[in-house]
């Protein structure tokens, strides 16, 4: 591939679900690295540790399965939905917006006419701090905190009339 990538026959040299260990690897074996590395991405699996290799050897970030490959409680999620609500956009586009702003490359799979075009739709809103806060702490919530323990709300305080400001706040 190095080769091919030498004399222009191919543009990117990309893999797929590499982890740390694999890219590593990888590095002791070639003079030119991956330049994309295509892993499952969302935002209860968020690779944050793997996305900071990556970022830190220059390897692009593909997610696979954006959306959670479908899965109803990510899209049904209430708070995800009260965050798609005050936007008037569906859970689906907000988790798509929470990609584009870490800078990941996603192509969300769809055969649904109107899913295709709702997934393109995601460049006319913008995520506040405390929306991608949550987005960014959803995989932890889920797996580590105990949700008996804690309660976690976002609120929306009009502020003027005009704006409005997302609280997130977590309670013990």
């Amino acid at each position: 591939m190095e080769e091919l990538y030498e004399e222009g026959k191919i543009k990117v040299i990309g893999v797929a679900n590499f982890e740390i260990q694999h890219l590593e690897e990888l590095r002791k074996h070639t003079r030119i690295g991956p330049m994309i590395n295509q892993i499952e991405t969302h935002p209860e699996f968020p690779q944050n540790e793997l996305r900071a290799y990556m970022d830190k050897h220059q390897i692009i970030h593909e997610a696979w399965g954006p959306l959670g490959q479908g899965n109803k409680v990510l899209l049904q999620h209430p708070v995800l939905k009260e965050i798609a609500d005050h936007h008037h956009k569906t859970v689906a586009q907000v988790i798509l917006r929470w990609h584009l702003d870490r800078g990941v490359i996603l192509i969300p799979k769809s055969s649904n006419p109107k899913r295709i075009r709702e997934n393109s739709e995601v460049f006319d809103f913008e995520l506040s701090a405390d929306e991608t806060f949550y987005l960014s702490i959803l995989h932890i919530s889920k797996e580590r905190l105990p949700t008996a323990r804690y309660r976690f709300e976002l609120n929306y305080e009009n502020i003027d009339n005009s704006l409005t400001i997302p609280r997130f706040s977590v309670y013990k």
